[in-house]
């Protein structure tokens, strides 16, 4: 017979068992053995989406890529044998189907007799530059020490958003009006105008610097990289018109792979505006985006080709820097982030430019459904 004294210990461990783990801020699930879900407390449910739902006694193949279970697997026994995994780099299925980067900590649990009974795991939102830093626990230590020096300067953009936008603001607003103000002296005139269009270009690259800070609030969900290419060609269809630049198409069967359709619209219509760019001038303009399935490689591309005057080789050794730019009013940004972007997929940008003139960007991913 229990007792109400012999109660209180048991509500206590309750009310202690709800505090650190169901209603903890950090993010845990907890298997049985043969990786069947037991519990998950109200942070994990939210970062993947299953809040309101449960998925006990379900197998973990419900949060797991198919083609990932066996690296969960071994994952799990490499935990069993060392009693501990940290900082385990993998990806995780929400309730829609899409895919979320984390760091997983997987702890052993056992017995009295030291047998192996289950797991519990601590699931950690990834940031980009932490998922393309690391391969394993130590790289990943030294990584984090070294953070990209561009990515500092996003961060720090972030930060002091309002404080550079304002004066930007007042810089704009009193150049303009200098500028409307009848009976000024040329020199007045044009020191407006020159004050005018650099303030405009430090807005621009405080917006992408901004832009790019944020980019680790991207979510991957299955998307089809052809009508990824449409959707770009759409907002770009009246500039390629008036350019009078033909458009060949050229698209395989390809599977769909995980990206963040707002992020790669963005990448792939920067990639047609530089070929556009590329391409003034001419009466034979032509731009071609081919996309499929590369078997030896394992990868889905998406290559964006044109026959423009194409680039030096000391040009496509600094492609991808920060900064580095060719053109009188770019930031020299554009693709620098779009490699950053790529990254974050798990994918990687590739630029070629032959002998005999014209460029081509490929975009390659490896994350198919």
């Amino acid at each position: 017979m229990i007792t109400k004294k012999d109660t209180a210990p048991h509500a206590l461990q309750r009310s202690l068992f709800n505090a650190i783990f169901f209603n903890a801020q950090e993010p845990m699930l907890v298997l049985d053995k043969d990786l069947n879900v037991l519990l998950m407390n109200a942070a994990t449910l939210k970062l993947l989406g299953w809040a309101g739902q449960s998925l006990d006694g379900k197998p973990v193949s419900s949060l797991v890529l198919e083609k990932d279970l066996k690296e969960f697997s071994d994952m799990a026994a490499l935990a069993a044998r060392n009693g501990v995994v940290r900082n385990y780099r993998f990806y995780m299925l929400t309730a829609s189907r899409s895919i979320a980067r984390l760091f997983l900590t997987v702890l052993a649990l056992k017995d009295d007799k030291g047998e192996v009974n289950g797991f519990c795991l601590y699931l950690s939102p990834v940031s980009p530059d932490e998922w393309s830093a690391l391969k394993d626990p130590h790289v990943f230590k030294n990584a984090a020490r070294k953070l990209n020096r561009l990515t500092s300067i996003g961060q720090l953009t972030s930060m002091f958003a309002h404080d550079i936008k304002n004066p930007l603001h007042v810089i704009l607003s009193t150049s303009e009006l200098l500028r409307a103000q009848e009976g000024q002296p040329d020199q007045v005139r044009t020191g407006a105008e020159l004050i005018e269009r650099n303030a405009r270009r430090a807005s621009k690259i405080v917006k992408t610097l901004l832009d790019f800070s944020r980019s680790g609030m991207c979510r991957l969900e299955p998307y089809s990289v052809h009508t990824a290419a449409e959707s770009a060609l759409e907002l770009i269809d009246s500039s390629l018109k008036s350019g009078k630049v033909a458009v060949e198409k050229d698209c395989g069967h390809a599977p769909k792979v995980f990206l963040d359709p707002n992020y790669i619209h963005s990448v792939i219509y920067n990639l047609l505006n530089n070929a556009l760019q590329a391409l003034a001038g001419r009466h034979d303009g032509r731009i071609r985006i081919s996309c499929g399935w590369l078997d030896a490689e394992q990868e889905v591309f998406l290559t964006i080709t044109d026959n423009g005057p194409g680039m030096e080789a000391s040009i496509l050794e600094n492609l991808f820097q920060p900064f580095f730019t060719t053109k009188e009013n770019g930031t020299g940004l554009g693709l620098y982030l779009a490699r950053q972007i790529m990254d974050e997929h798990g994918g990687r940008i590739i630029a070629s430019s032959p002998a005999g003139g014209g460029a081509s960007i490929s975009l390659r991913f490896k994350k198919t459904v």
